[in-house]
C-alpha cells in the first residue's frame, strides 16, 4: 500500500527537522506497540527518532529511551519498525483490524493491496466495520491459498535482501558494546548469512 503517511503524530519531513519529544511523547500514543496494534503513523514516528537519534535529548541510548520513556523492551520497537519496512502500512492496518500475526501476514502479502484485502476475486476494504469479513477472508486464504503457495513459490530475492538491509538499520541501532553471548551470537547468524551468500556465488574479500 502506497499512502503517504499524515497524522498529526507525523514527525517533521524536512531534512535535519527537530524531533519535538515533549510533544510527541506527551500523547503517549506509542504505547499501543505493548498491544500490537499500533499505527503504521506511530511506528514511522519511532523511526524516524532512532533514525535522527533525537532520543539522545533524553536518554543516553535508544535502548534506554524505548524502556524509560516508551516503558516497553527496545526490541519490540525495532521489530515493529521492521515490520514498516518489509511490509508498509498495509500491515498494521490489518493488525489493528484482524489478530493476523506477521508469520500468516508475510504468507499473504501478495493478496493484500491498496483497497483491502482480495480473496478469490473478492475484495474486503479495510474499515473497521470490515473486521470479521476480514479475519474471515484471511483465515480462508491461509487455508487454501497460501500454504499451496509457500511450497510452490520460491523465496524472493528482493524480500530477502530488504530483510538483511532492516536487520542492518536494526544492528546499527544497538547499544554498545555486546557482552560475550551477545557477541557469539551475532557471529554465528552472521556465518550463516556468509555460508548462505557463498552458496550463490557471493563471496566477500577479507571475510
Amino acid at each position: 500500500m502506497n499512502e503517504v503517511i499524515e497524522t498529526r503524530n507525523s514527525l517533521p519531513q524536512e531534512a535535519g527537522a527537530a524531533v519535538d519529544l515533549g510533544r510527541w511523547l506527551g500523547r503517549r500514543e506509542a504505547f499501543g506497540l505493548m498491544a500490537g496494534r499500533c499505527s503504521a503513523a506511530e511506528v514511522e514516528s519511532l523511526r524516524r527518532i532512532r533514525e535522527q537519534k533525537a532520543y539522545q535529548q533524553v536518554a543516553r541510548n535508544w535502548s534506554e529511551f524505548c524502556t524509560r520513556h516508551l516503558k516497553i523492551h527496545r526490541r519490540t520497537v525495532d521489530r515493529a519498525i521492521g515490520y514498516l519496512q518489509e511490509f508498509g502500512p498495509a500491515f498494521f492496518h490489518i493488525t489493528q483490524l484482524t489478530h493476523i500475526s506477521a508469520k500468516d501476514y508475510r504468507a499473504i502479502a501478495r493478496h493484500v493491496c491498496e483497497e483491502g484485502v482480495n480473496a478469490d476475486g473478492n475484495v474486503v476494504a479495510l474499515l473497521p466495520e470490515n473486521s470479521e469479513k476480514l479475519s474471515a477472508a484471511i483465515t480462508g486464504l491461509l487455508q487454501r491459498i497460501a500454504p499451496k503457495e509457500n511450497a510452490a513459490r520460491p523465496v524472493s530475492f528482493d524480500a530477502a535482501v530488504k530483510r538483511c538491509q532492516a536487520i542492518g538499520e536494526m544492528l546499527e541501532a544497538m547499544p554498545a558494546p555486546l557482552d560475550l553471548r551477545q557477541k557469539a551470537e551475532l557471529a554465528s547468524a552472521v556465518c550463516d548469512i556468509r555460508r548462505a551468500a557463498a552458496s550463490l556465488g557471493v563471496v566477500i574479500s577479507g571475510w
